[in-house]
């Protein structure tokens, strides 16, 4: 036991700079400016200030506004850093809170509505944002922002938008520039308001055209221990690995955890900024901000894959499929053919080939099976003109022709191991006095036959 946390304690100290935070008791959040590069631990009475630079620490206390009182958890609210000043706003009420001349006030004139439970918080063009939340058995479909002017919470409509998603809360999302990306959480069953059911659709609202567009839908979420907004990108954090998911680029990346991410039970907070994740982590030992390089952040990459699916990669996904198909079938169909050739009698110049079986027959025979092949009724003058000599009478060339007939018929039957006669004889239906003769063709493969 010694040994492993000798390893993980090696592990972390070897990929990522530790500052010794000291007693945080009373802790409640944290937020890094990285202009100034100062990273900020709020309590319930002070404010603990770490300068990135020199890594020195200042203790500055805090003092409350007349009505508010110590112990509400009044910087537990998310920290949105707008400008010079930072505002801890509450996702399930209008309250907003901020840190002046060390002093924690309240600063909106709405009230604790508690309508938007389960709304992320989050800075659009210097203004604090809130986006959906569950209240009175119903969730929001809508924007709201804070007016600095008013002080007040206002209603942002998506005014060139014809569709929008369902109302949600407790749901993930991704901020991009001008792109707000929204998925996971839960939704109100509206058959029975008193349940909730999960998410799977993706939505994106553009900012700057007013729109969401629908990407499609995903699959299930396990719910993580943290999350960690990267790139405009979001990781999810579980004890036994990291998913991130590119709403953008429509990936999901499985990675293993890092010696640093995998003390999710240990982690208080964790933010990303410049190439580097500031991660507050408790243990026996203390509590201590750790710097790390997002290289060092990840553990192994273990497969990567599309994050959401929407009508555009099922009739992609079905066309590979017909595709597959198509394919299949037509080596299957030439396959059987093939086999089916092969299971055939093949015309040589000298005789007939079925398998590896050959029978040669001479040149009037031949003659006489191409004749047959080619036509499907032959007069028995044309088989006659084949085989008749000059010197023989007609009775005598008659009996040649049909001995000739016979011994064909004897030679294919024998290679093919079968009784039948190939070549059968019929009287005409329009003149009865002229003999035809066909041959059964189902035996040959007349694959670029020609007379």
């Amino acid at each position: 036991m010694r040994l492993l946390f000798l390893i993980v304690f090696i592990g972390i100290n070897a990929f990522s700079q530790k500052i010794n935070l000291g007693d945080l008791r009373g802790f409640q959040n944290s937020s890094l400016d990285t202009l100034k590069q100062e990273f900020y631990v709020y309590m319930e009475d002070r404010m603990l200030t770490v300068n990135l630079n020199n890594f020195k620490k200042h203790i500055t206390p805090l003092t409350y506004e007349a009505g508010l009182s110590p112990g509400n958890g009044y910087l537990s609210f998310l920290p949105i850093r707008i400008q010079d000043s930072i505002y801890f706003v509450s996702s399930a009420g209008g309250m907003v809170y901020t840190i002046k001349n060390d002093t924690i006030k309240r600063i909106d004139k709405s009230f604790d509505h508690g309508m938007q439970y389960g709304a992320q918080v989050f800075e659009h063009d210097d203004t604090a944002f809130k986006y959906g939340g569950y209240g009175f058995w119903s969730n929001r479909d809508f924007f709201t922002y804070y007016d600095k002017k008013q002080d007040e919470w206002e209603v942002y409509h998506p005014i060139n938008s014809e569709i929008i998603p369902t109302g949600s809360a407790f749901y993930y999302s991704i901020k991009n520039k001008n792109l707000f990306h929204v998925f996971g959480g839960r939704i109100v069953n509206p058959d029975n308001r008193r349940q909730q059911l999960n998410n799977d659709e993706v939505w994106t609202f553009d900012f700057k055209n007013s729109t969401w567009e629908y990407r499609g839908k995903h699959d299930p979420i396990d719910e993580p221990e943290i999350n960690i907004s990267f790139d405009n990108k979001l990781i999810l954090i579980k004890k036994n690995r990291m998913t991130l998911i590119d709403v953008q680029g429509n990936s999901k990346t499985i990675y293993n955890n890092s010696p640093i991410s995998a003390q999710t039970n240990g982690i208080r907070h964790a933010v990303y900024a410049n190439g580097k994740f500031y991660v507050i982590i408790t243990n026996t030992t203390g509590a201590y901000l750790n710097i790390v390089e997002k290289e060092d952040f990840f553990g192994k990459k273990i497969k990567e894959a599309r994050f959401f699916k929407n009508q555009g990669y099922w009739f992609k996904k079905g066309g590979l499929l017909l595709l597959i198909m198509s394919a299949i079938i037509l080596i299957l169909w030439f396959l059987k053919k093939k086999f089916v050739d092969r299971n055939k009698i093949k015309l040589l110049d000298n005789g007939l080939r079925y398998h590896l079986k050959f029978t040669e027959f001479d040149q009037e025979s031949m003659k006489i099976i191409k004749l047959l092949l080619s036509e499907n009724e032959v007069p028995s003058s044309s088989i006659l003109q084949i085989v008749e000599k000059e010197q023989y009478s007609p009775a005598h060339n008659e009996r040649i022709k049909v001995q000739k007939i016979s011994d064909i018929n004897i030679k294919i039957a024998t290679l093919l191991g079968i009784q039948e006669a190939l070549i059968t004889s019929f009287k005409s239906s329009k003149d009865r006095r002229i003999r035809l003769y066909k041959m059964s063709k189902e035996y040959f493969n007349l694959k670029g036959f020609s007379k």
